[in-house]
């Protein structure tokens, strides 16, 4: 079993939305957030006022040419950095991922038990 084969559970089970959708919810209740958000917004404004043809634009080219945007600006960065450094290191995180993580590798192991097919029955990690 492979850390990519653990990966791969914890997305068909959901695990990664879930805890996405809870640290978004709990990062946009902060200040930080908000700011975050007041901020991203002016940034969307700015982006309009230098070229107004960009609401022209389909709604995937549209997310496209905001998103490189705002990584050519480097908007992420702190962001980033800041929700690595508290929310994430929160308690209820750590035993969340914890417990998803054992929970897939025993579903893994069974199932590469009770499936003929499987690799070998080895397992690499």
């Amino acid at each position: 079993m492979t850390p990519e084969d653990v990966v791969l559970q914890l997305k068909r089970k959901g695990t990664f939305d879930v805890l996405r959708k809870r640290l978004l919810s709990e990062f946009q209740k902060t200040s930080n957030g908000q700011s975050f958000i007041d901020k991203t917004n002016g940034f969307m404004e700015d982006v309009v006022k230098k070229d107004d043809s960009v609401l022209d634009k389909d709604r995937n080219s549209f997310y496209e040419h905001i998103t490189s945007e705002l990584e050519r600006a480097k908007f992420y960065d702190s962001i980033r950095e800041e929700v690595l450094e508290t929310l994430l290191k929160d308690e209820y995180y750590q035993n969340q991922v914890e417990t998803a993580m054992e929970t897939a590798i025993i579903d893994i192991s069974k199932s590469r038990t009770t499936d003929p097919l499987s690799r070998d029955g080895k397992d690499e990690l």
